[in-house]
């Protein structure tokens, strides 16, 4: 273990769909004589951003069976009641999908502290001056916080390696107590937001830009305020999201060719167009390709939690797996009609074959449908990615390039909302940055005479997020910093055998798959246990509570 620089080599001139590189692979490369250039130092950094594209983190894991089994998304094969997986809480730590997803987030934390070691060592000109290597070492610590961002979100305590892995004393770590690892994520952002260039110097959301950094602390002091650490950091959250918002590099997309501004800014996310105007996204893991290539750089966003469709023989429709349907409890928080996100992020249409024609068709609900949950058929599939704006041909049926969404400004407008609210109760403008998500999307504006306490307006801003930002931000942080009852208690709808005020059944009947997480559910189950594979390797770290 004395050189690491394997791991460089595997990844020069390679990233996720990173088309603001334009790199060449290198041959014969040691510590000594790497990264002594610009374009070399720039194909390290890609490296660095490869890993976010990797199956096991956003290409898959992170937002599938790990961010399943909750109470607004649940894996939908009735066979699944007796499988072993996270999203049904069946698994223990050898689980194959923990291992893998650890590993690689490891694999990316190693990576950022690999290259910001050699990179200290470069002089200026050999890094392209000093801006440059500035801005080298920011964004590859503002990854390495975004790497025990979600360590923290899935894990909570994680052992903290903030240096290169040289020999077995370096792996040898206890986990940390979460505290710690928020003051590091914390330490490495504060860090990289001078470094990191302006989002008007950047043409693509697939680099980390100075407000991207800014908005990552305002979710960090976020997080942190909640449980368990509850560090009363609002005030730091608020401050990040005003300098997002202050920043006026950002807004909402707006209304696009009569489309409503929230389904055109996913139409082009799934289409690989980047807006670089209103920049509403502003952060995300880019993927390229069809898997049929010889480098394989596509994801699996909108096949596995998109629309499904079994048929392979008509090549104008793309084939979908969707593994996972959104709940009925998600389905609730949207008013009965205007909401434009309730039609986006449910599918309101299923795929069916013409037997005259023999093509795949669009069957669309019926208004008297959409009325209940009941009354949808199969099309429960979230339809937030759809794999038919995949420009990409041939489509493949386990690989797309459509990009997934790191940080959003939606979200920024949405923890100035949660903030301010926290620290001084209702405002104007709490509600004026709730009503700037709620004008875009077409729902009913709230009035600040409607809030008498931050009580229940903490309830509506939590809903807000959830109707705005599903699927995307990790759903386990959401539930579990707003207390362990509650994310107990909002799993456990899933089995709530009570009906709403319109006689319908609250969760599911028992024996239907997507109660199943509520049913196997229990207390170990707040945080995942640590992997076996990092218990075989560094058998001091310690296992989660209750495993």
């Amino acid at each position: 273990m004395r050189k690491l620089v394997s791991t460089l080599l595997l990844f020069l001139g390679l990233c996720s769909s990173c088309n603001f590189l334009d790199t060449s692979v290198y041959d014969q490369l040691g510590e000594s004589n790497l990264y002594r250039n610009e374009a070399s130092c720039m194909s390290g950094l890609a490296g660095v951003y490869d890993v976010l594209g990797y199956s096991d983190v956003y290409g898959q894991n992170l937002w599938g069976d790990l961010d399943s089994g909750t109470d607004i998304l649940v894996y939908n094969r009735e066979y699944g009641k007796n499988n072993l997986q996270v999203s049904m809480y069946t698994y223990n730590n050898t689980d194959a999908t923990l291992n893998n997803t650890w590993r690689a987030l490891y694999m990316g934390v190693n990576r950022a502290n690999d290259y910001m070691d050699l990179i200290s060592q470069r002089t200026d000109k050999e890094c392209g001056g000093a801006s440059k290597k500035a801005m080298f070492i920011a964004e590859a610590k503002a990854l390495r916080a975004v790497f025990y961002m979600n360590l923290l979100s899935f894990w909570g305590e994680v052992p903290l390696r903030i240096t290169s892995i040289r020999d077995l004393s370096t792996q040898l770590l206890k986990k940390s107590p979460q505290q710690d690892v928020f003051n590091q994520i914390i330490k490495d952002l504060s860090e990289a937001e001078s470094g990191c260039l302006p989002a008007t110097s950047l043409n693509t959301p697939g680099r980390i830009s100075r407000t991207t950094v800014q908005a990552l602390l305002a979710r960090t002091y976020l997080w942190q305020s909640g449980y368990p650490t509850y560090a009363n950091t609002w005030d730091k959250a608020l401050s990040y999201a005003r300098k997002v918002r202050d920043s006026k590099l950002h807004s909402l997309y707006p209304e696009t060719d009569g489309k409503n501004g929230y389904i055109a800014l996913f139409i082009n996310m799934c289409s690989n167009k980047y807006d670089l105007t209103a920049r509403e996204s502003m952060f995300e893991v880019e993927f390229y390709g069809n898997g049929l290539e010889k480098s394989n750089e596509s994801g699996k966003v909108g096949l596995y939690n998109g629309i499904s469709q079994g048929q392979v023989d008509d090549p104008d429709v793309p084939f979908a797996y969707a593994w996972y349907n959104a709940t009925r409890i998600l389905f609730r928080l949207y008013e009965p009609t205007g909401d434009a996100r309730k039609w986006w992020n449910f599918a309101d249409y299923s795929y069916k074959r013409n037997e005259q024609t023999k093509r795949i068709e669009k069957l669309y609900l019926t208004e008297a449908q959409k009325i209940t949950y009941e009354k949808i058929p199969a099309t429960r599939n979230p339809g937030k990615w759809r794999a038919e704006y995949d420009p990409i041909r041939p489509w493949a049926r386990n690989n797309s390039s459509i990009n997934y969404p790191i940080m959003r400004y939606a979200d920024v407008l949405l923890m100035i909302a949660e903030a301010s609210n926290e620290m001084s109760g209702p405002s104007q403008e709490v509600i004026d940055a709730i009503n700037l998500i709620r004008g875009r999307a077409g729902a009913t504006l709230i009035q600040l005479a409607d809030y008498v306490d931050k009580e229940a307006l903490r309830r509506f801003i939590f809903e807000e997020r959830t109707r705005e930002l599903c699927f995307e931000v990790p759903r386990r942080m959401e539930l579990r910093r707003m207390g362990e009852q509650f994310y107990f208690d909002q799993i456990s709808l899933l089995k709530d055998q009570g009906v709403d005020i319109n006689r319908q059944l609250i969760g599911y009947q028992y024996d239907n798959v997507h109660a199943t997480p509520a049913i196997n559910i229990g207390i170990r189950h707040l945080y995942m246990p640590i992997p076996q594979i990092e218990l075989n390797t560094n058998p001091i770290c310690g296992q989660a509570p209750n495993w």
